[in-house]
């Protein structure tokens, strides 16, 4: 419920919520605050908000020394009422702009959630035929066959390894061509 002004004949104004008369200046902070208020002819009940915000507008630009241009309130003057309304119109339009951004921003954080929802979704499936097609791969019986044979090499390397810094064998030019047909290549990077 807005806060109810009157005006009296001698133009003073009173605050009818505290029961006292206010200046223009009160009036003022309370609109700069968010508060709604509502001025109104004592007599006739003529509703004066505008006119009453028009005088605060007034002393505002007296007392700031012009945040108004001359060219504006000249094209004021000169429209009258239908440049008001136009600023009104568009001042009116701006707001409602600004207050439909927190929506927005609600429907699109909704939106990123919903798109980040399907691409996890997409990654799940995406991990899923990796994993099958590793599963597929590794029990094949042939990958399975080579598997075994690395490791053998493998084990079989570790333990000349073993031996030969243990120093319990000593490789000599026979035992390297004996074992010639186990031994990798000499290409491989193994034997370099």
């Amino acid at each position: 419920m807005p806060r109810l002004i009157k005006r009296y004949s001698n133009r003073k104004l009173y605050d009818t919520s505290e029961s006292r008369y206010v200046t223009l200046e009160e009036i003022a902070r309370w609109v700069k605050a968010g508060e709604e208020v509502r001025v109104l002819e004592n007599e006739s009940g003529e509703d004066l908000t505008a006119v009453t915000f028009a005088q605060i507008i007034l002393e505002e630009e007296r007392k700031s020394g012009g945040f108004l241009s001359i060219a504006l309130m000249r094209d004021l003057i000169r429209s009258g009422g239908e440049a008001l309304q136009n600023i009104a119109g568009a001042v009116e339009s701006g707001i409602e702009a600004i207050r439909s951004v927190p929506e927005r921003a609600v429907g699109r954080v909704q939106e990123l959630t919903r798109v980040s929802e399907r691409l996890g979704e997409l990654q799940k499936g995406i991990d899923d035929v990796v994993r099958r097609s590793v599963e597929a791969v590794t029990s094949h019986p042939t990958f399975k066959q080579e598997v075994q044979r690395i490791e053998q090499i493998v084990g079989a390397l570790e333990a000349r390894i073993g031996q030969l810094r243990n120093g319990t064998e000593h490789p000599s030019d026979e035992d390297e061509s004996a074992n010639s047909s186990d031994a990798p290549s000499s290409g491989d990077p193994l034997t370099r």
